[in-house]
């Protein structure tokens, strides 16, 4: 990450500096020290220093000469001064040369870290600005590049498959292949919870997104000295690279790619890495031996790089017997949601045991949905009843990484169709079932019985005994339960931090999600993710 030099002509006060902050919380991994302007700025000349903390009065160089002679030299480094209390005109001074801030001694560790961290901040920003600068520049010279990846994502998909033709479009679109194609692997690489990306940012975003990711990657592949081939398909982002017997090399530099991918661009990918092959005939079946690697991060989760050698091919199972499909669906059309919470625990935990190929478990999974929409055909708008029609349904599940998130969708619409189906067993009104359906798709919001009433045109007071009456429970209470499920959908299915699932669930304070939680589940979210 970011680098800091200390600049402090008293020993003791460089030691205190350097060790009693936790400048790791700050981005900052390598510390360099100088005991005076001389020192400091001979290392500067040496090593790559990003942020400077500098004394103003130092024997040999001062601070701000220091100052000066980095603005020349180093212009992009942040320098802090440290001052006492009878320096300020020095400080107005080295405020005019540029410095970023100061602090005055005695320096406190609070008032440090808030700085450092603002400054690192600042400096991740300016990156990734110039990061979005360099792919916007480059989008201007598609062309070509459009043209070799349309025919290569044919071929290597298996829709062209004439070796003539293929020699042909590599001589046309000058695609030099005689470096890669007698040792090579074919790697896919996908960005984790895409779907939650293309819910929140505007589809050119996530092209960009898309286009910095094969920016970094192709930067990386370019450094390593290996042949390769880079190109777009559908989402993901495809690499033919030369490669020998040993697979540490490679290995490391994924981990390299991810890791630089993570750090600027703030999402993670998940990698699928084929056996090695020796002629191009073969690249076809290396794509699809990828594909399945790619597809373990269902089970083994996202954000790693996963080795056509490491998947185990179960022979298929008979996972959806007629009979669980028919207690399923009678559980759906009589609205019993406990039983079927019940049922789909039961389900998905079978999945988990067994591995189940994931061509099998989305098979099943359609077929959940489809009969969750056959159980409620009766007249009324889908769109209306469940907040997204079936193929929006269909496709938010085709989109999904883990089996958590899979679970926690396929719930979700089959809860709504059994307390649609629940409705016109016990007359539940329409007002009512839109309610529910517009609690499922906006509960992070700051949603209280009031606002659901004014959204919905209705009495406060009549609503409160509506809604206890047809749901069976008090509104506060069915948002709170809601809430929390989805809470733990992402304590499985992400990364996030406990203060960040606890923001996207509608929950500002932590400490009153924490409570909550436990309360319902009887653990702390920490305990209920580490299960």
């Amino acid at each position: 990450m970011y680098s800091l030099l200390i600049a402090e002509d008293e020993g003791w006060m460089r030691e205190v500096l350097t060790k009693s902050t936790h400048w790791e919380e700050c981005g900052i991994t390598r510390i360099f020290e100088a005991a005076n302007g001389a020192e400091a700025l001979e290392l500067i000349r040496k090593e790559k220093i990003d942020f400077l903390l500098t004394d103003i009065r130092m024997p040999v160089m001062d601070g701000l000469t220091l100052l000066a002679k980095v603005k020349e030299c180093a212009p992009d480094i942040e320098t802090v001064m440290l001052t006492g209390f009878d320096d300020f005109d020095y400080v107005r001074t080295a405020m005019r040369l540029g410095a970023y801030d100061y602090l005055l001694k005695p320096v406190h560790d609070d008032e440090l870290m808030q700085l450092f961290l603002k400054l690192s901040r600042a400096r991740s920003e300016r990156q990734a600005a110039r990061y979005r600068a360099a792919m916007e520049q480059s989008m201007l010279k598609q062309g070509l590049r459009a043209l070799r990846e349309q025919f290569l994502a044919n071929w290597f998909m298996g829709r062209t498959t004439d070796p003539g033709i293929i020699r042909q479009k590599c001589k046309e679109l000058e695609l030099d292949i005689s470096g890669i194609a007698d040792s090579y692997v074919v790697i896919l690489m996908e960005v984790d919870q895409l779907y939650l990306l293309q819910e929140r940012y505007k589809q050119r975003e996530v092209e960009l997104l898309q286009f910095g990711i094969r920016n970094i990657a192709e930067e990386y592949l370019k450094n390593s000295g290996h042949p390769f081939l880079l190109f777009a398909a559908a989402d993901r982002t495809v690499v033919w690279c030369r490669a020998e017997a040993s697979g540490d090399e490679l290995d490391e530099l994924l981990h390299s790619i991810r890791s630089s991918i993570r750090s600027f661009l703030k999402v993670t990918v998940t990698v699928g890495i084929s056996e090695r092959h020796q002629t191009e005939n073969d690249v076809f079946a290396a794509s699809m031996e990828a594909l399945k690697s790619l597809k373990m991060k269902m089970y083994h989760g996202v954000d790693q790089a996963y080795f056509f050698r490491q998947v185990h091919d179960e022979e298929d199972r008979q996972l959806f017997q007629r009979e669980l499909q028919q207690r399923l669906l009678h559980c759906v059309a009589a609205g019993n949601e406990e039983e079927l919470y019940a049922l789909l625990d039961g389900l998905f935990g079978e999945i988990r045991r067994k591995k189940i190929p994931v061509r099998q478990v989305e098979h099943v999974l359609l077929l959940l949905i489809q009969m969750a929409f056959e159980s409620i055909d009766d007249g009324n708008s889908e769109d209306t009843l469940l907040g997204s029609t079936k193929e929006e349904w269909l496709a938010k599940v085709s989109a999904y990484d883990t089996i958590d998130e899979v679970q926690s969708c396929v719930t979700s619409v089959l809860r709504l169709a059994a307390q649609a189906a629940g409705s016109r067993k016990t007359k539940k009104s329409k007002l009512i079932r839109d309610m529910l359906a517009y609690l499922e798709e906006h509960y992070r919001e700051d949603i209280s019985l009031q606002t659901l009433a004014e959204r919905f045109y209705v009495n406060p007071s009549y609503l409160s005994r509506l809604f206890k009456d047809e749901v069976g429970q008090i509104f506060t209470k069915y948002l709170m339960q809601l809430r929390i499920e989805k809470a733990k959908q992402l304590l499985k299915s992400t990364h996030l931090k406990v203060y960040e699932i606890s923001e996207a669930v509608g929950y500002g304070d932590v400490k009153y999600f924490n409570k909550i939680f436990k309360d319902l589940t009887g653990l702390t979210p920490a305990e209920y993710r580490n299960l």
